[in-house]
């Protein structure tokens, strides 16, 4: 399927036979499903098929953040009640204020109960995963892995330092880049053969995304947390490495992986490593 940017309101034209397979596909982020089989664009972006998860998403860079199942994001409590702590989900790193509320239980960190439950303050940041996400109630928090019920870095995130990025930036530092550039090479090279041509790798899609981690974590010493909603967590036991490792991944955005390299070493010099 060809990789045009689509705009809201498009209807997108069916999918071919080779992509369907006798599937059914799981409809993400970006569309809506009219039945029996209309797909309509909500969110501008390009269209992204994983035939392996049988997904069809649009991919773009927004700034609002939405909650999504299983999505893993840094929050700031709020408050306490009774059974719950209140959270705020801020939204990358967007002018405009835009945090949406949650709900963490108080037990739902691993083998929580009354007496040994974390004591969150307002104020406190956590590195939680979403449980639950429904348009019509405030999603709800877990603090602990799904498959092993163990704590995985979920939890309170002590020290360190938070600071915003762009939605897509979070996803590349989360690795999605790579997934995301791979899908696009096989379309491009269906596209080719249908048309038959010879695919040329240009090379610069396989770029992980996260360079700049990759040689900044050669170097130094820091812990580092990521959240879907654009936050990002940096501790280390030198304010000057967490300042480098922040500046670095901020400037990094719109760089090449061979840009992001060249920065890390220049940055890494500058720091006297």
């Amino acid at each position: 399927m060809s990789l045009a940017v689509h705009f809201p309101g498009e209807t997108l034209p069916p999918l071919e036979e080779d992509e369907k397979k006798n599937t059914t596909f799981k409809v993400g982020p970006g569309l809506t499903h009219i039945l029996p089989s209309t797909l309509i664009v909500n969110r501008a972006g390009e269209l992204n098929i994983d035939q392996r998860k049988h997904t069809i998403w649009m991919e773009s860079n927004g700034k609002r953040y939405v909650a999504s199942q299983n999505d893993t994001i840094i929050a700031t409590v709020l408050r306490s009640t009774s059974d719950s702590y209140i959270c705020a989900i801020p939204s990358s790193n967007s002018p405009v204020s835009s945090t949406s509320q949650a709900v963490l239980p108080h037990l739902a960190f691993p083998q929580a109960t009354k007496k040994t439950r974390p004591m969150l303050h307002q104020g406190s940041v956590v590195f939680a995963r979403i449980s639950l996400a429904n348009k019509h109630i405030d999603p709800e928090l877990e603090c602990y892995d799904a498959d092993s019920g163990k704590a995985e870095g979920f939890g309170e995130l002590k020290g360190g330092f938070v600071f915003g990025v762009s939605l897509g930036m979070a996803r590349r530092l989360l690795g999605d880049a790579k997934k995301t550039r791979l899908l696009r090479v096989k379309q491009r090279r269906a596209e080719a053969e249908r048309r038959g041509e010879e695919y040329q790798d240009a090379g610069a899609d396989m770029s992980s995304g996260k360079e700049v981690l990759e040689e900044l974590g050669q170097n130094l010493s820091f812990e580092l947390a990521v959240g879907r909603n654009g936050r990002v967590w940096v501790h280390s036991g030198d304010p000057k490495t967490t300042l480098c490792v922040m500046r670095c991944i901020q400037q990094s955005e719109f760089l090449t992986g061979k840009e992001q390299r060249q920065l890390a070493k220049e940055a890494l010099k500058a720091l006297g490593q």
